[in-house]
This record gives structure tokens, sequence and C-alpha cells, in this order.
């Protein structure tokens, strides 16, 4: 390699570098969120874990797996899921966390009394 190519190297090196630097500065924050994977259990009637904790504007992705007899996630407003998973299996999904507050997460499936008492929040900073 000449004296003329290395320079032309590092020159355009520089410029791409720069260019990175000047994306992570100006981007939107969704484009530079990151993505928070969570693992939910439901068993016994009780989401482990019971509270999720994500930062406003994260790309959440969760797998849920129901251990003992169906589950569901439910989230209403204002996110609107609402994901069932048959015992031993998972269902992952996911949704931009893009409204701050505390949302409650509950199984909405009827076939035992139980179901109705299962809740987790979610927490969204």
């Amino acid at each position: 390699m000449t004296q003329r190519q290395r320079t032309s190297a590092v020159a355009v090196a520089g410029v791409l570098l720069t260019g990175a630097a000047w994306w992570m500065c100006s981007a939107p924050a969704s484009a530079r969120t990151q993505v928070r994977q969570v693992t939910v259990t439901g068993d016994q009637f009780v989401f482990t874990p019971s509270q999720i904790e994500v930062q406003k504007d994260d790309l959440v992705q969760i797998t849920f797996t129901a251990k003992d007899v169906a589950h569901s996630f439910t989230i209403d407003v204002p996110y609107r899921i609402s994901k069932r998973a048959s015992p031993g299996h998972a269902v992952v999904f996911e949704f931009r966390a893009d409204e701050a507050g505390r949302f409650r997460f509950y199984c909405n499936l009827t076939q035992d009394e139980r179901c109705k008492k299962m809740t987790g929040e979610l927490v969204v900073r």
C-alpha cells in the first residue's frame, strides 16, 4: 500500500467514525434504546417476577411461560397486550414501552377463581 492509499484509508476511517459519533448524538431516542429481555413465569397463580422495571422507549421482549395450568399475561391501557401460554409452553412478544407510569398486568383467564388474584406491575420510568 502506498503512502497515498494509506492516507486515503485513514481519511475514510475518520469520516466513518465521525459520522457514527454524529448519529449517536443526533439520532432519536427510539433509535438508541435497548432491548430489555424479561422472562416471566406463571405458576401456582403467581407471576415471577411480579414487578418489571424498564426505561421509557425501551423495546421490551417478554418470554412468558405457564408452568402448572394455562395463564395469560394481560396489560390493558395503554399497551393492549393479552398473551396466553399453555402449561409447559412459552410465548414470546415485544412492545415499545412508550408510556411512562405504573401498569397492572394480570391473568385474564377464568378457569379458576385464583386467576383473578394473579397480578403484577410494569413500571416504565
